[in-house]
C-alpha cells in the first residue's frame, strides 16, 4: 500500500499548529500553562495575556525552552484593551489562528450575601471578556477564511455546588455563547468550542483542601484530580486541523466526573 494514501492523516501533520498564532488569555495561571505548553510543542507561535505581568517570566521561560512566544498584559473586561491586543497580535505576526479566552475568576458566596457587585465582576471576567475575545478574532478570522475559538469553561456548566451561584451562571452562559457563535460563524471556515476542564490541580481550585480533594479523587472514575497537562490533547484538537468538523461543542475533560454524577 502507498503511503501517500495515509500521510494526510498522520498525527504530527493533523495536530501540527506550524505556522498558527495563538492568542492566550489568563495565561499566568495554572490551566494556561498546560495550554500553552501543549501547543509551543505543537510549533505554535505564542501570544500569552495576562492582567499579572507574572505573564512575562512565562512567556521569557517558553523562549528560553525554544519556543516563539511573547507576552502583553491587560483587563479581559476592557473592550478598548481586547482589541488593540488583538489589532497588535495581527500586526505583528500577520495573523491569528486559535483565539483562547482562559482568564476567570471565582467568588465563592452564598447566594444571600452575593453582591452585585461580586456577581457583575465574576460576569464581567468570565462571560462578557469571553464575547469580547471571541468577536475581535472572529473579525479578523473571518476575513482569513479560517481560525479557531477556545473558550474555556467548567464541569460547572453541568453541575453545582454551594457558593458558587456566579460562577456556575457565567460558565452555563459561556457554553450557551459558543453555540451561538458557531451558529453565527457558520461557513467562514471558523469554528467555536469550549474546553470545559473537571477538577483541575492549579493555585485556583481547592485541591489543597484534604477533606475536599479526597472527595473528588474517590468520586471520580480516574481516581484523582486533573492536570493542567491532561488539557493538552483536548486543546490541541480544537486547535488544530484534527478538530476541523467540531464546531459549537462543549468538550468535558474531567476524568468522568460527570459520568458518575448526571
Amino acid at each position: 500500500m502507498s503511503q501517500h494514501l495515509f500521510e494526510d492523516q498522520a498525527p504530527e501533520r493533523l495536530f501540527s499548529l506550524r505556522g498558527r498564532v495563538v492568542l492566550l488569555t489568563g495565561a499566568a495561571g495554572g490551566i494556561a500553562l498546560g495550554l500553552s505548553k501543549a501547543f509551543a510543542a505543537a510549533g505554535a507561535t505564542l501570544v500569552l495575556a495576562d492582567c499579572n505581568v507574572a505573564v512575562h517570566e512565562r512567556a521569557a521561560q517558553f523562549r528560553e525552552a525554544g519556543a516563539d512566544a511573547s507576552s502583553t498584559t491587560f483587563d479581559v473586561t476592557d473592550e478598548a484593551a481586547v482589541a488593540r491586543a488583538v489589532a497588535e497580535t495581527v500586526e505583528r505576526h500577520g495573523r491569528l489562528d486559535v483565539a483562547v479566552a482562559n482568564a476567570g475568576i471565582i467568588v465563592r458566596q452564598h447566594l444571600l450575601e452575593l453582591a452585585v457587585e461580586d456577581w457583575k465582576r465574576v460576569i464581567d471576567t468570565d462571560l462578557t471578556a469571553t464575547f469580547l475575545l471571541a468577536r475581535e478574532a472572529a473579525r479578523v478570522m473571518v476575513k482569513q477564511g479560517s481560525g479557531r475559538i477556545i473558550n474555556v469553561g467548567s464541569i460547572m456548566n453541568q453541575v453545582s455546588r454551594p457558593l458558587l451561584t456566579a460562577y456556575v451562571s457565567a460558565k452555563g452562559a459561556v457554553s450557551a455563547f459558543t453555540r451561538a457563535l458557531a451558529a453565527d460563524l457558520g461557513g467562514t471556515g471558523v469554528t467555536a468550542n469550549v474546553l470545559a476542564p473537571g477538577y483541575t490541580e492549579t493555585p485556583f481550585s481547592q485541591a489543597g483542601l484534604t477533606a475536599f480533594r479526597d472527595f473528588v479523587s474517590d468520586w471520580t472514575p480516574a481516581r484523582r484530580w486533573g492536570k493542567p497537562e491532561d488539557l493538552a490533547g483536548a486543546a490541541l484538537l480544537l486547535a488544530s486541523d484534527a478538530g476541523a468538523y467540531i464546531n459549537g461543542h462543549t468538550l468535558y475533560v474531567d476524568g468522568g466526573f460527570l459520568a458518575v454524577t448526571k
